[in-house]
């Protein structure tokens, strides 16, 4: 059953996530003779007839992620041509493999958990900024640990010190679902060497759940919630108990934003968070919720409109809001790890002027 419930959900393996809702306001107007490439070139003669300049196009990484919320509903509602940007997706499975095509401005935006290539490129001198929380595991919104259901109810996991002896899943060797795990150990008093590591891709987590191959692990949505209604597996913590408020995805911008036309990165960023407010509003305050799933279906895995109303619904920061000692704390250990051998400063990591910006021009995000 775990092998067939692994195939019937697969095409939903990369998504998860949904969408906030600001108030409507009027198209933003780009800010006058802006000082870089996107600038216009030349000035009208006066009484000609003005031509709107051509679209900038932006080229933007697409895992069919609901943490991509914010993009799919702003392309959908015309934010980002309002900003006078056209928007191209190349589709990538995780940030991992965007690091060099970010690195070479092959692509513009990038966005996914954090990993240590991103780290190590700002270290050589590659000027990639994190310049947004894309989604945050926050308290009762955060994904889940799950635990066989066997284990659980036998009371063989009450606590952490149990995690001695286990088989555990995690989706990569150096992720937060691995530093939460770790956290666990670390509060039990268990090493690295008294536990079985096992990386796995969510599918086949599930199938082994099932037969008995692992005794828990983090799983995303919609894969955690089939587990349980199925009956293999049942919660065991929500990330938010290991790593409260700590990154779940990012958005990395490449060069071409951040040094060659930041004014784009600023509208890209303002256009975003319009819709990540819309995808908000949508899960927490039922504003326009059944429009925010319809485009959830349309550009996701998740296509069962149902599954939004049982699974957990990851937070997405409306203001692209960081927590700093958070992604320190992550970048420590990282560190710790070997995985990135010198550690920038998060002066050359964290870029918050784009998300500033957006945020002087919508407003405060009203929870």
């Amino acid at each position: 059953m775990a092998l067939t419930l692994a195939r019937s959900i697969l095409p939903a393996a990369l998504a998860l996530g949904l969408a906030a809702c600001a108030p409507a306001r009027p198209p933003t107007a780009a800010p006058a003779a802006p000082a870089d490439a996107s600038a216009p070139t030349s000035a009208q003669p006066a009484g000609a007839a003005t031509t709107p300049p051509a679209p900038i196009t932006v080229k933007v990484a697409d895992s069919l992620s609901g943490t991509l919320a914010g993009l799919y509903i702003g392309k959908e509602k015309g934010y980002f041509a309002e900003e006078g940007l056209d928007v191209e997706t190349v589709r990538f499975p995780s940030l991992e493999p965007q690091i060099a095509p970010l690195g070479t401005n092959e692509i513009d935006v990038g966005q996914g958990g954090f990993v240590p290539g991103m780290f190590n490129a700002i270290a050589r001198g590659i000027p990639l900024r994190m310049v947004a929380t894309a989604a945050v595991h926050a308290p009762g919104r955060s994904q889940l640990i799950v635990a066989r259901k066997d284990l659980l109810d036998s009371g063989q996991l009450a606590d952490y010190a149990s995690l001695r002896g286990k088989t555990i899943s995690r989706p990569a060797s150096f992720s937060i679902a691995t530093l939460a795990i770790d956290k666990a150990l670390k509060q039990g008093g268990v090493s690295d060497d008294d536990v079985n590591w096992v990386t796995l891709g969510f599918p086949d987590a599930v199938a082994a759940l099932g037969n008995k191959g692992i005794d828990l692990g983090y799983l995303s949505e919609p894969f955690a919630t089939s587990v349980i209604e199925q009956g293999i597996a049942g919660k065991w913590h929500e990330m938010a108990d290991l790593v409260p408020n700590h990154p779940a995805s990012i958005w990395v911008y490449a060069p071409r934003l951040t040094q060659d036309q930041p004014d784009a990165g600023r509208r890209f960023m303002t256009a975003l968070l319009r819709g990540v407010r819309e995808y908000e509003d949508a899960f927490t305050k039922n504003v326009g919720r059944a429009e925010v799933v319809a485009t959830l279906i349309r550009n996701t895995g998740i296509k069962d409109p149902a599954l939004y109303d049982r699974m957990t619904i990851i937070r997405l920061p409306p203001s692209g809001e960081t927590n700093v000692q958070a992604l320190q704390e992550d970048l420590d250990w990282l560190v710790e790890k070997g995985a990135v051998t010198q550690a920038p400063p998060l002066s050359e990591v964290l870029d918050t002027r784009f998300t500033d910006y957006a945020v002087q021009q919508l407003g405060p995000y009203r929870e």
